[in-house]
């Protein structure tokens, strides 16, 4: 049984930095150089799993407003034998708030994500300043456990930072570039993913940096679901 006892994280501060692959336009953010602040807080040592987003869709009751492509891996409403440890997919970041919402807790900001990821250390890696592909799931053929590569576990033993699932992080942002509209809206995902295909305008495979995002434009409740793409929370301290 994987342990959801989350992960206290004390309070401190760095300079965050932040790059990205250029495609259409800059991403309207401040990539830094910036203080940032982080506050105490509890971090899931895991993604979540398909097993604890299926008890929280059995305990809340929770329905998408555009049901297209929400968990489509799953078979009459429930995830295939074998993967339940597996992070779940399939789910917009609209979909992971109202997760997170429902338990108290919420997705973690940018500058969170990367500090969990890097540690006080500042590792440009989870594990450390160099790159080692042995240490998480990149290249591979399908998602593994949430709990699996402990070698490569960041400097507060959360899981999988790295590979496996891009994760979602809780900022909107309005892309001003785009037809001067306000309405027009992205995301960004960090960590990068297991999937090794071809590269394209909007997405890209393998594992990437913990200094490094992705934008990931918001099209509709059905195209912002990805099989690629899951998330894990954090929770405020009093």
């Amino acid at each position: 049984m994987l342990s959801r006892e989350p992960i206290f994280i004390d309070y401190d501060e760095y300079i965050f930095r932040v790059s990205h692959r250029v495609m259409e336009g800059d991403c309207q953010m401040d990539h830094g150089p910036r203080l940032c602040v982080i506050k105490p807080l509890l971090a899931d040592r895991y993604a979540v799993t398909n097993h604890l987003y299926y008890e929280f869709l059995r305990e809340s009751g929770y329905q998408p407003r555009n049901p297209r492509n929400f968990l489509k891996h799953w078979r009459n409403g429930r995830y295939l034998p074998g993967e339940e440890d597996l992070p779940v997919v399939n789910v917009s970041q609209e979909d992971a708030r109202a997760y997170a919402a429902f338990y108290g807790e919420r997705l973690p900001t940018e500058p969170e994500w990367q500090y969990l990821a890097g540690g006080p250390e500042k590792f440009r890696w989870p594990w450390g300043s160099q790159k080692d592909y042995r240490k998480c799931n990149v290249y591979g053929k399908r998602l593994e456990s949430v709990d699996s590569h402990p070698e490569g576990v960041s400097p507060f033993g959360l899981y999988n930072m790295c590979g496996n699932v891009w994760e979602f992080t809780g900022e909107k942002y309005a892309d001003g570039v785009v037809g001067h509209r306000e309405d027009h809206y992205f995301i960004t995902l960090r960590g990068g993913s297991f999937y090794a295909g071809s590269y394209y305008w909007h997405t890209e495979s393998g594992a990437v940096a913990n200094d490094c995002h992705l934008k990931m434009h918001l099209l509709g409740d059905a195209m912002d679901r990805l099989e690629t793409a899951g998330f894990r929370c954090v929770k405020d301290c009093e």
